[in-house]
């Protein structure tokens, strides 16, 4: 995986299913426990909200890595009309973390729906609502 650098537009990548933004002093390392929220966006609006979580995880204000879909067309996508920007947490059983993300995300990116958080685990089993699975996160927020 690749970092973005800071030319990297979602609507622009062609050649890459994600960009990447990575925080320069976390080691964030994914292992059995890992898990992320998943926002969705109008693609319309991708490339300003990626430049802000972008941000945030440089920043060190998130959970040390995020990713977003780009222009590549992806087979587990819901619609080709919106993308997705994913924040990982490294451990999905640290509650207090994972919520911490969520309202920072919540807040700062104005997000008017509810998100929902899933773990590494249930993406690896093939755990997606485009495939019909009916519990596809285990947290969400709003409450």
């Amino acid at each position: 995986m690749s970092a973005a650098g800071p030319t990297q537009i979602p609507s622009q990548t062609f050649d890459e299913y994600w960009l990447w933004a990575r925080s320069p002093t976390r080691g964030f390392q994914g292992g059995q426990r890992t898990g992320k929220w998943m926002l969705f966006y109008d693609k319309s609006v991708l490339d300003e909200k990626w430049a802000m979580v972008r941000q945030m995880v440089e920043q060190d204000r998130l959970g040390g890595l995020a990713k977003c879909s780009t222009a590549l067309g992806n087979s587990n996508a819901t619609s080709a009309k919106t993308g997705v920007i994913i924040v990982y947490t490294p451990d999905y059983q640290n509650q207090e973390e994972v919520y911490e993300v969520a309202v920072t995300l919540h807040e700062t990116m104005q997000y008017h729906r509810t998100m929902y958080y899933k773990s590494d685990e249930q993406t690896l089993a093939g755990v997606y609502a485009k495939h019909g699975s009916t519990k596809n996160h285990i947290y969400r927020y709003p409450l």
